[in-house]
């Protein structure tokens, strides 16, 4: 098989759900090595997502998580501990790329947000995929598809004129985002080339959905 395009870069998920393994998937296509990171225990919320295998809700069997997450390597650790944090440090240490989405208040709680870690990894380009960015007044917000849809304004196109708004199937601002933060991921490592330093993906899925909206 030829070289892929990423070809000697190592990225670290660090996501759950969809948006950042998405995102993570996209660059491992494309010949990312990615790592993907999970707690131990629950592991990812993919794996309880459906449809299931032989329809038996399993964590093993998911369809979605395992869609979302081949050609990756796997490891559990917590990064709240201590343990977790001294193995997630030597992970850092190789790594080019970190994909996350947790809400920004927690990224800090675990160290994951850029500052703490471009502050001993300044190459690193670290990814943050949220409902609504990392700032503005909606920053600390959760939101399901349906809500980041809908704020996102694309609701407003979709149904009959004269009937309420519907949304379209599966969590398409999610999967909107990630693909659109594995292009911005990119143009950050290409910029790595010309200065050598890293930078801040910072990546809404609602605004992500809005570019869509055309007259």
């Amino acid at each position: 098989m030829p070289a892929g395009l990423l070809s000697g870069i190592r990225v670290l998920d660090l996501g759950s759900g969809i948006s950042a393994p998405w995102c993570a998937k996209i660059l491992a296509d494309y010949g990312a090595e990615v790592i993907k990171v999970e707690p131990p225990g629950s592991g990812d919320a993919a794996r309880r997502m459906g449809p299931f295998a032989g329809d038996d809700p399993d964590p093993e069997k998911s369809l979605t998580f395992l869609y979302l997450n081949t050609n990756k390597k796997g490891v559990t650790l917590d990064p709240s501990s201590a343990t977790g944090r001294k193995l997630l440090g030597r992970l850092l240490a190789d790594a080019d790329v970190v994909v996350e989405n947790n809400a920004p208040a927690q990224a800090i709680k675990l160290g994951l947000d850029y500052l703490s870690l471009s502050a001993d990894h300044p190459h690193l380009v670290v990814t943050s995929i949220t409902p609504f960015g990392q700032t503005g007044p909606y920053r600390d917000f959760q939101a399901t598809d349906i809500v980041t849809y809908a704020m996102s304004g694309l609701m407003y196109h979709s149904g009959d004129s004269d009937k309420e708004p519907l949304r379209n199937v599966l969590d398409q601002s999610f999967y909107v985002a990630g693909a659109n933060a594995a292009a911005a991921t990119q143009v950050a490592l290409f910029a790595r080339l010309n200065n050598g330093e890293g930078q801040h993906v910072d990546v809404s899925a609602a605004e992500c959905l809005g570019a869509h909206l055309v007259q």
